[in-house]
């Protein structure tokens, strides 16, 4: 059976939104503007760490002002005195601009480009499972508001029927036909009835104020359409859930970071080569035009290589230690697909238990309203006692309040299934209504 369920939410509006426009209000709220900035650093950084797979280009002017003139002593045959020449000048500047790239690292660029990549990539699959949960506590909140309004409602009516008994009561009173204990007995009841209101008012206040919090906005309505029946399809959901759920993708961004984390241990074994070229001059003035005595064009191309044949075994206990924690990671990602499997698997049974629950409540109800009625009939020709007659109506109330407690556990628990299976699932499931 298809129902519309009724809560509320306006921001500062004067119409009720939908379950998917509050939804929607989330992606504006202030945890996600902070985690998505934390989403943009990543990037950054990520294309930082691509930089270092480019050349670099610096250009550098140095001055230097010696203290005395560099000279060179050349000794001749014993005859002859040693002779003093000069080598260079007092002031010296030197004008570089240099290009230099690495022409191999032994695979370690490519490893922090791609550890900073999937960085990237898991600090994205964070924002949108921070999102998916945002849209979890979201859609509990909103159950457990249209399970207050629900009991409220019933509530409203059993204090309705509450003054029809004792309106009717008092006049059986005034002509004596009623002693006054079960007057004072309906009066009471009443009393209670109108503190258990104000007390769910209050919590339907609290929860309000907690949806208002979570999307930024306040809250004080919200609108949800009727919910199809169809029962999901579990395997397929599982399956999407363990391929597609962002938390899980998460964490397998974090074991392809420690799989670059393995690359870049092992490249400290082997060699690495880089070149670099320039154009360089040097003189005595900052025209750079040479100093008299050494030539003014100092220009290179050069080529390094170096390779690091022992230093103590650490890039080997590196190697291991990153594999180890790669291991783990592998291991930690296993036992976290099956515990989402479980949990599924477990919702699927808890939907299944609401579903019979909601056809014993209702149930419940048709029974109650007929033993109301029966109560109210015999109340009005002095066969049942107004005590009678009150437990019937807070019987009623209970049993109303109870079944649409349900139906909003029920509507939580559909939600919550596709959101365990990922926010395309819910998509595909809440995005339009």
């Amino acid at each position: 059976m298809k129902k519309t369920l009724m809560l509320a939410l306006l921001p500062s509006l004067i119409w009720a939104q939908s379950y998917r426009e509050i939804i929607r209000a989330i992606d504006h709220a202030p945890a996600m503007q902070s985690a998505q900035k934390m989403e943009e650093a990543s990037a950054h950084l990520y294309e930082s760490a691509r930089a270092a797979e480019l050349p670099t280009l610096d250009v550098s002017l140095s001055g230097a002002w010696l203290n005395e003139t560099p000279t060179a002593t050349f000794r001749m045959p014993p005859l002859f005195q040693p002779m003093k020449a000069p080598m260079g000048t007092k002031t010296n500047y030197v004008g570089e601009v240099a290009l230099k790239y690495p022409l191999f690292t032994g695979f370690a660029v490519t490893a922090m480009v791609d550890k900073a990549r999937w960085q990237k990539e898991q600090a994205h699959l964070k924002v949108l499972d921070l999102k998916r949960n945002l849209y979890l506590n979201a859609t509990a909140l909103i159950s457990a508001i249209l399970a207050t309004g629900s009991n409220i409602d019933a509530l409203q009516k059993a204090m309705h029927a509450m003054d029809a008994a004792y309106k009717k009561a008092n006049g059986l009173y005034k002509n004596g036909l009623l002693p006054p204990a079960d007057l004072y007995n309906i009066r009471a009841k009443k009393a209670q009835i109108g503190a258990s209101l104000a007390e769910v008012r209050s919590q339907k206040k609290q929860l309000l104020n907690r949806l208002s919090y979570l999307v930024d906005h306040p809250v004080q309505s919200v609108e949800i359409a009727a919910q199809s029946e169809a029962h999901p399809d579990k395997n397929g959901l599982i399956e999407e859930a363990l391929q597609q759920r962002e938390d899980i993708r998460a964490l397998e961004a974090a074991l392809m970071m420690d799989k670059a984390d393995v690359k870049l241990a092992k490249s400290r074994f082997y060699p690495t080569v880089a070149a670099a070229a320039a154009l360089k001059r040097q003189g005595d003035t900052l025209e750079l035009n040479g100093n008299g005595i050494m030539n003014a064009d100092q220009s290179y191309v050069g080529l390094e290589a170096s390779w690091n044949l022992f230093d103590g075994m650490g890039d080997k206990h590196r190697v291991e230690a990153a594999r180890l924690k790669e291991l783990s990671a592998t291991t930690a990602l296993t036992d976290y697909k099956n515990r989402v499997k479980t949990a599924l698997e477990n919702a699927f049974l808890e939907l299944d238990a609401l579903q019979q629950k909601l056809r014993s409540a209702e149930a419940e109800v048709k029974a109650q309203e007929a033993y109301y009625k029966l109560t109210k009939g015999r109340f009005a020709n002095k066969l049942a006692s107004a005590d009678e007659l009150s437990r019937s109506i807070a019987g009623l109330a209970a049993a109303r309040a109870k079944a649409a407690a349900i139906h909003a556990q029920i509507f939580n628990q559909r939600a919550k299934i596709s959101l365990m299976a990922g926010l395309d699932r819910f998509e595909k499931a809440y995005g339009a209504e």
